[in-house]
């Protein structure tokens, strides 16, 4: 894997465009196989890409093993995004002969007030947020992480909300480190 450029990102200036390559020779192959495992992506079996998003950013895998991602904070991120992908791909291919690549691929999306129904509804400032609801987008944004809802974490009374809500995220392609 190798990163090819870095250009401003459009849409926040103090982030970046990276164009990288992964090496993975057969991705025309594994690419059926790995949008089913990447969640909410998009395929186009016709052009050979997927896309998909991870928080606030965009990746496209090419058919060409070239991979675009918008809103990326440095080289590192980018470089672990790639070796993530070549992960994803290799697991894919292992795994290929689970994978129905007949069926549509799945797809969950969820807003801010889809996560603001399982959040405690405290507004107790102790994520750093005016509100609830605010804390709701930025984790959507990719901007805060779940653990920093103290009392979701905290408070015995929010066990089950509090797995109802990772659950939630996880289904629809989050990524959640506890």
């Amino acid at each position: 894997m190798e990163i090819k450029e870095i250009l401003p990102c459009i849409a926040d200036p103090s982030k970046y465009r990276v164009i990288g390559k992964v090496d993975i020779e057969n991705i025309a192959e594994i690419a059926p196989y790995l949008a089913r495992i990447l969640p909410n992506a998009s395929y186009n079996a016709k052009d050979g890409w997927i896309s998909f998003k991870k928080g606030q950013r965009i990746i496209t895998i090419h058919s060409d093993r070239f991979v675009t991602m918008t809103m990326i904070s440095s080289k590192e991120e980018a470089l672990g995004i790639l070796k993530e992908i070549e992960e994803k791909a290799r697991t894919a291919w292992e795994k290929r002969d689970e994978i129905d690549i007949s069926k549509p691929l799945q797809k969950t999306f969820i807003g801010a007030l889809d996560v603001y129904k399982y959040l405690p509804k405290t507004n107790c400032r102790k994520c750093g947020e005016q509100t609830c609801m605010a804390f709701a987008v930025k984790l959507l944004n990719g901007e805060k992480d779940i653990k920093e809802c103290k009392p979701l974490f905290e408070d015995k009374k929010f066990i089950g909300i509090r797995e109802t809500l990772i659950s939630l995220l996880l289904s629809a392609g989050y990524e959640i480190e506890l």
